[in-house]
């Protein structure tokens, strides 16, 4: 990559000398020339802080606003930039022409740092999450706390600092667990053969409306859905608010509340069992004995 880069410098550094017209400016040509560069400087500064708060109130607070404002600042500037070189006698085309060689090997250089930066000019635009949502990114899950120029930065529900780049970002999967209010959640429970399962289903939905940080609207749900090895199988659906906290609260008083009307109703939640029984019992009789039993 050095030998690359050094190689193509050299019809970079020919094609600038070209640019220079040789010749003298006088005092009024170089007066003018700052004047101008004064102005643009102070205009793109001023389009950059106009365009940034049109684009904070049309776009929200956050890297895309920004980003967008200071291109058009800085496109401002280098068109101010240009003008005055022209003014200088110095012959803009060859310099574009080295500025493009030299834009492209740098670009070779910093690919994966573009790739993430024109990522993240994807997910300000498409806002898929906002900071302070709580979201899971492939196997990541936490809240947003930024998104930079370089990486997507959470904090995950341990309290550490995560950062994904924001190319990996926009190939995943993105799940946002806390754009809407409430979301659902379902526990599975196996009781024992034998049992009513009208009861169960019942005991069930009561254990769910007896928990508070389970909502009323939608109810929950009880629906049946295996024979297992050794139980029946039902999953309660159930609706509460969206945040990772809630969510946790919700399963734990769920279990100890489908535990306590259980315990009531005397309902046996199954679980695995073996039967062993005696290598005796299972001795399998001779041929003579099963003649003699025949004959008897």
């Amino acid at each position: 990559m050095a030998n690359f880069l050094l190689i193509g410098a050299v019809p970079w550094l020919a094609q600038a000398d070209d640019a220079i017209v040789e010749g003298g400016l006088s005092s009024t040509d170089w007066i003018r020339a700052g004047a101008f560069f004064a102005l643009t400087l102070a205009v793109s500064i001023g389009l950059y802080r106009v365009c940034r708060r049109g684009l904070s109130r049309a776009l929200g607070s956050g890297f895309a606003g920004v980003l967008l404002a200071r291109f058009i600042g800085y496109a401002a500037f280098l068109i101010g930039v240009f003008y005055t070189l022209n003014d200088l006698g110095v012959r803009v085309g060859p310099l574009l022409g080295a500025l493009g060689l030299g834009g492209l090997v740098v670009a070779l250089a910093l690919q994966r740092f573009a790739e993430n930066f024109i990522s993240a000019i994807f997910i300000q635009t498409r806002r898929p999450f906002i900071i302070g949502e709580t979201v899971r990114l492939g196997d990541q899950v936490g809240s947003v706390l930024d998104v930079d120029s370089r990486t997507t930065v959470l904090k995950g529900l341990d309290g550490e600092i995560i950062r994904v780049p924001n190319s990996d970002v926009l190939n995943s999967t993105i799940i946002n667990l806390t754009r809407r209010p409430q979301r659902r959640s379902n526990l599975t429970v196996g009781v024992a053969y034998g049992t009513n399962l009208d009861d169960a289903a019942a005991e069930l939905f009561e254990a769910a409306n007896l928990v508070e940080s389970i909502h009323k609207s939608p109810l929950p749900s009880v629906r049946w859905t295996a024979f297992g090895a050794s139980s029946i199988d039902a999953v309660i659906f159930y609706w509460h608010a969206s945040d990772i906290a809630t969510e946790l609260e919700a399963r734990s008083a769920l279990i100890t509340s489908i535990d306590r009307q259980f315990k009531a109703a005397n309902i046996t939640i199954a679980f695995p069992q073996l039967v062993l029984w005696p290598g005796d019992e299972l001795r399998t009789s001779s041929p003579s004995e099963r003649n003699t039993d025949d004959d008897q």
